[in-house]
């Protein structure tokens, strides 16, 4: 049974936006939480109020959160976007909505942007979105983090 998620909608004759609180952390510092080498307090993360954007394939989110959070640059490569071929620098995070957590490259984008949330990360945590209601849907995920001890909930 699927199950509806909480967000909000804005925007004009009936399409809108989606967003959602989604939480953001460095993995090396959730890895060593999960592991009970670390304190959840100590565990660096954001809650950032993000956009669901079906037509991204990666989450993305602004170089000052990338900084905050001390994301580890795993590359550069050349990506598809709304603005043609550009290169983009990819970085390893943990995203929770909800109950749901999902480990996934971000793309760093430039400071003060707002955070999306693409399809990759939604699959893994078993999102969709209702196109009639353009409302997100909770169905079962194709990849959830295995429960321990210390799983955030």
């Amino acid at each position: 049974m699927a199950k509806r998620v909480s967000c909000s909608v804005r925007g004009d004759h009936g399409l809108g936006y989606i967003y959602v609180d989604a939480v953001f952390y460095n993995p090396i510092d959730y890895t060593e939480f999960v592991e009970g080498r670390r304190r959840f307090e100590d565990v660096r993360r954001a809650t950032l109020k993000s956009l669901i954007d079906t037509s991204v394939t990666f989450p993305a989110l602004p170089e000052d959160v990338v900084e905050k959070l001390g994301l580890p640059i795993h590359g550069e490569v050349e990506v598809e976007t709304a603005a043609g071929r550009e290169r983009v620098r990819l970085a390893p995070a943990i995203i929770q909505i909800e109950d749901r957590t999902a480990a996934s490259y971000v793309i760093v984008r430039p400071r003060n942007t707002t955070p999306l949330i693409g399809v990759v990360a939604l699959e893994q945590m078993g999102f969709r979105v209702d196109p009639v209601t353009g409302k997100l849907i909770k169905r079962l995920p194709l990849m959830l983090l295995e429960k321990t001890k210390n799983t955030i909930r």
